[in-house]
């Protein structure tokens, strides 16, 4: 940009382009990380990207259907050329009339330095210029932690807090379908070796892969195992912390609080699954991108056409959102392995869930599959599952599957 800040721009060609008119290019744009400037003309440059970004992508829609990446190339060297000189104009004329204030953001009142943490929550991170981005940056700003790619995305960082704020000014200037901080965490120190000396995740960021368990282990060993639970929108007050014996004392904590956490769920009886190892996996991946908890459960294993049911809970809203997908998208193939939509899901049960809030009675052998979906605790007997779904959604949720099971002897 003007020889003193680089921008990379990224642009993206979809299946169908340029033919179809519906495949737009994807247009990114983020500074590099070798950049000399000085920090506040590289504030302006992160401050002026979506403008550049939202000129790019008004070419791209301009010529769908058409070629469209030398308009769009074009209209990036005239933005730098034009656009971007008046933008650094009027920022150094709006900044010679005021007090700058960049450079105290990290101190409070007193003087003193903050520590900061953030706990960044993505609808997912998949491109390698995203994951790029996030480390690079990280580097540049001096923040250290970790993150998960997949569905969904999340980014936790440590470091100073007007570093912390700035990583997220200019994270957010990405593409992103959804992106925010769930959690914060602020420490107070009184100089910079102090806060060094507070710092509990690595100092560069680190790439976890994308098992969610690996970073909430992570954060449980470091001690933030609160901000960690801000990703499931899980918000804990002073009464209802755990001391460390009662955490140590029951080994499915974690599965329980959840399940206390859950609102909303829906209960479901799938007839059949044709291409049952995909289907499943389709299931969890869209649960996961909606924010929401799945159990699948098969019981009766050994029979011409095994009981199938599906639950899932969540927020009301997130709960809806994965109904609505899950009705609508191609989750099975039939009989001639053609990709179908779901024809044979019955709902036995839909809404606030009523189980009980106290899950202290509920055995270690039932809370071990609540909260956790994995394919060997796929099947289950018929007793068993009947005390998940107590658990999960309380009796009438157990009452309609035994109503269900009743039906079919």
């Amino acid at each position: 940009l003007g020889g003193a800040e680089n921008c990379c721009l990224t642009i993206s060609m979809p299946e169908g382009y340029p033919v179809n008119e519906d495949a737009l290019l994807g247009v990114e744009a983020h500074l590099c990380n070798d950049s000399s400037s000085s920090p506040a003309l590289r504030k302006i440059a992160i401050n002026a990207l979506s403008s550049l970004v939202s000129e790019c992508r008004r070419v791209v829609r301009e010529h769908a259907g058409g070629e469209a990446v030398f308009p769009v190339l074009a209209r990036a060297d005239e933005w730098v050329s034009t656009d971007w000189m008046n933008i650094v104009e009027t920022a150094i004329a709006d900044t010679n009339a005021e007090t700058p204030t960049v450079l105290t953001k990290a101190k409070n009142d007193s003087g003193e330095l903050v520590l900061g943490r953030k706990l960044i929550h993505s609808h997912h991170i998949i491109a390698e210029s995203k994951r790029k981005a996030i480390v690079e940056l990280a580097q540049h700003y001096n923040i250290g932690g970790c993150y998960k790619y997949g569905w969904p995305g999340v980014i936790i960082i440590e470091g100073e807090e007007a570093d912390c704020i700035s990583y997220v000014e200019e994270i957010r200037t990405l593409r992103w379908q959804h992106l925010i901080v769930r959690g914060e965490q602020h420490v107070h120190v009184i100089d910079r070796s102090e806060l060094e000396k507070a710092r509990v995740l690595p100092s560069r960021m680190q790439d976890l892969g994308d098992d969610m368990s690996v970073i909430a282990k992570q954060c449980k060993e470091a001690g933030l195992e609160e901000l960690f639970l801000t990703s499931m929108k899980i918000y804990r007050n002073d009464g209802e912390k755990d001391t460390k014996d009662e955490r140590n004392s029951n080994s499915v904590d974690a599965n329980t609080h959840r399940a206390s956490y859950w609102r909303y769920g829906v209960l479901c009886h799938v007839d059949h699954m044709n291409d049952a190892k995909q289907y499943r996996k389709w299931l969890r991946k869209a649960a996961a991108v909606a924010g929401c908890t799945l159990q699948i459960k098969i019981c009766d294993a050994t029979a011409k056409r095994p009981i199938i049911i599906v639950a899932v809970v969540g927020e009301e809203d997130d709960v809806k959102i994965f109904m609505k997908r899950w009705r609508t998208s191609r989750v099975d193939v039939d009989s001639a392995g053609r990709p179908c939509l779901e024809r044979m899901m019955t709902v036995l049960i839909e809404g606030t869930l009523d189980r009980e809030k106290d899950l202290d009675n509920v055995g270690e052998d039932i809370l071990a599959h609540v909260g956790s979906d994995k394919e060997e605790k796929l099947i289950v007997s018929e007793a068993c599952l009947t005390q998940i779904l107590r658990a999960i959604g309380g009796p009438s949720w157990s009452d309609e599957f035994a109503s269900m099971m009743r039906s079919r002897r």
